[in-house]
């Protein structure tokens, strides 16, 4: 690929200069031809004049000579004959020629340099869709059960987990919130809209299960949206869902099946959930995840097949973001929260796995505290990685393994060290490292893309 387009670059450089060659040529041409008219229109010579004279006694006529030349300081210089003749080629010509397109490329290289640097770096959130109003269906004049729909769903007994599910060809939002203080019960407010009304009746909801003593065995709140309609066909489905989280509820998954866009609310926190799981399934790229700071489960996996995870992240005790089955987008900036011991601050721990989309991640730590680092971040599709870690505090070692990388604010060590060493034949090669090389941080990278590591 890279020879073919050598080869066309090439093509088009030599096509150049053949081209001002033969434009110089022709005006060579042309001047020779302009030379040669003008020295046939100034002839030079004299006009003889005969008139009889009156004061001839012999009565013979004298011949008067009038001279007519006109002086002239500059006359033409004949043209220069070619220097340099090879193979029937002017040689003058040719460098001229070559100057010449040397100095168009000179011109326009010059340019898009200067463009370059007054443009702003991507950022790769330039396709972005804008959340809700990028989905559609935003005027659909037929509502499910003619109302806002509002539903109550008790958590599992044993685990005080819950599920929630989106099934269908459906397009919406789903956004999370706190509960009342009290509540028990996981509390839904949506509403369901369509188009043509008919669509509307196939709406179907899947409810929990919940045995004869009334245990709950396994929490769950599936909403399916319809089947798919014709190929041809121009009508819709939104739906637009609320969920509020109880304070007793421990592990919580959301999931659709649906094209979605996820947020959390100003504010929510989910504080006592130790375990928060987010999917997107569906292989659209309208898909997004907006994540916030304010959330406080301990442990958030946050996942989409295609589309967007964005926003800002807490690292309460484990991080984990994934794109890897497809080529969605991460862009997020990462701060491990207040230690709740802080004499004694747990490690946060930081993973990401990415596939074939472009990740961003900004790792920041709060100068009131620090915690120990350890991140993994993964790359299992050629795709490029940008991790800055210039405002985490890091100190200590890097693990990198990347097809090419950039690094900024690490040194390296003279030879890997680690894996091979003594009994530590499976450790990590620690390739660089920031600050104190005995520090306690931790990142290892590997990557089959490009790695960018800013310290």
């Amino acid at each position: 690929m890279s020879s073919q387009r050598s080869a066309r670059q090439g093509f088009s450089f030599i096509g150049m200069v053949g081209g001002v060659m033969a434009l110089l040529k022709l005006k060579g041409k042309y001047d020779e031809c302009a030379y040669r008219q003008a020295a046939d229109d100034d002839e030079e010579g004299r006009v003889a004049l005969t008139s009889p004279s009156v004061d001839n006694v012999n009565g013979e006529s004298r011949i008067a000579l009038l001279d007519t030349e006109i002086p002239n300081s500059s006359r033409r210089t004949r043209k220069k004959k070619a220097c340099c003749m090879c193979c029937g080629v002017d040689c003058g010509l040719l460098w001229k020629a070559i100057g010449i397109v040397l100095g168009l490329f000179t011109l326009y290289y010059g340019y898009k340099a200067l463009r370059w640097s007054l443009t702003d770096a991507p950022t790769g959130l330039e396709d972005l869709p804008a959340f809700s109003t990028s989905l559609g269906c935003l005027n659909a004049p037929y509502t499910y059960n003619k109302t806002e729909v509002t539903t109550t769903i008790p958590i599992g007994t044993r685990h005080h987990d819950h599920a929630f599910d989106i099934r269908g060809w459906g397009v919406g939002t789903i956004t999370i919130l706190d509960g009342d203080a009290d509540s028990k019960d996981v509390k839904y407010e949506m509403t369901i809209g369509s188009d043509k009304e008919d669509f509307l009746d196939n709406i179907q909801f899947v409810m929990p299960d919940i045995n004869e003593d009334g245990i709950v065995t396994r929490s769950r709140y599936i909403l399916e949206t319809s089947n798919p309609p014709g190929v041809d066909t121009k009508y819709c489905m939104r739906f637009d869902v609320k969920m509020y989280i109880p304070p007793n509820l421990k592990k919580l998954h959301v999931a659709s099946h649906a094209n979605t866009h996820l947020k959390f609310a100003p504010g929510a926190r989910a504080a006592k959930v130790e375990e928060l799981f987010v999917t997107l399934f569906t292989t659209n790229e309208n898909n997004i995840i907006v994540s916030s700071a304010d959330i406080a489960a301990e442990k958030i996996s946050l996942e989409v097949y295609r589309g967007w995870i964005v926003g800002d992240a807490s690292v309460v005790s484990e991080l984990d973001i994934s794109t890897q089955r497809g080529d969605g987008v991460t862009n997020l900036k990462i701060t491990p929260s207040a230690p709740s011991d802080p004499a004694n601050p747990e490690k946060a721990f930081i993973r990401t796995t990415t596939g074939a989309g472009r990740s961003d991640l900004t790792v920041i730590t709060k100068k009131e505290y620090k915690r120990q680092i350890e991140s993994t971040h993964t790359s299992s599709r050629n795709a490029d990685m940008y991790l800055t870690y210039r405002q985490a505090e890091f100190n200590g070692k890097v693990e990198l393994v990347s097809k090419s990388y950039t690094v900024t604010g690490a040194k390296p060590f003279k030879a890997p060290v680690g894996s091979g060493d003594g009994e530590n034949q499976d450790g990590p090669k620690w390739t660089h490292f920031v600050g104190n090389q005995d520090g306690t941080d931790a990142i290892y990278v590997n990557s089959r893309g490009w790695t960018g590591l800013y310290f």
